[in-house]
């Protein structure tokens, strides 16, 4: 009797022992199952970097020799005006700055005297001609400006080339320039001559 109950125990030990060994086994297969991918590739993706351009008058590199803000024979309260459009001829939006600078021979003379000053309207006419023009209406982008011979800015504050609703390729802006001869300006500067360089600066930061 002792014999069927030992033989009972053993059968009972191993099952519990082969059954254990398959739990032990089917947790260890269950790394071995592999997953289905499936992947998209997106391309035609292009960048291209635009261009930075301005033009007056439509030239770059504009020369004023015929222009109408270059006085002779100027006396004491004599003014002149001129309007210059300056355009966004690139590719990306632009804000624009201004500044001048004397040059020549006597420019010391006149920038000493201070006797010389710009200011630039946007939006204004010419009222007048020769040394009495004078720039009518508009809105001040550069306060009146003394011309001196160290390079200082008339529009120190970025002003925008509108096209359409933004600052975008294209946009222009009609800036009347207008040069006043101090009325209180010296003797000293009879027959003297002096020329002025104005700069537009753009940049690609509108911010």
């Amino acid at each position: 009797m002792r014999n069927v109950h030992l033989f009972s125990h053993l059968k009972s030990v191993r099952l519990r022992a082969v059954l254990s060994l398959g739990v032990v086994l089917g947790l260890g297969a269950t790394g071995t199952f592999a997953f289905w991918t499936s992947s998209v590739a997106v391309t035609g993706t292009t960048f291209t970097a635009g261009s930075l351009s301005m033009q007056v008058d439509n030239t770059s590199g504009y020369s004023n020799v015929a222009g109408t803000l270059s006085m002779s024979n100027m006396a004491p309260g004599a003014t002149s005006a001129q309007i210059l459009t300056i355009k966004n001829s690139g590719s990306v939006p632009l804000k624009w700055t201004l500044t001048q600078q004397l040059s020549g021979t006597n420019a010391a003379s006149f920038s000493t005297a201070g006797s010389l000053s710009v200011t630039v309207k946007t939006g204004a006419s010419i009222a007048g001609s020769g040394n009495a023009a004078t720039c009518s209406g508009g809105t001040v982008v550069g306060a009146a400006t003394t011309l001196t011979t160290t390079a200082s800015p008339v529009v120190a504050t970025r002003q925008p080339t509108t096209a359409g609703s933004g600052v975008g390729a294209g946009g222009t802006v009609p800036l009347c320039f207008q040069v006043t001869f101090d009325p209180a300006a010296p003797t000293s500067l009879e027959g003297l001559t002096a020329q002025d360089t104005f700069t537009f600066t753009g940049t690609s930061d509108i911010s």
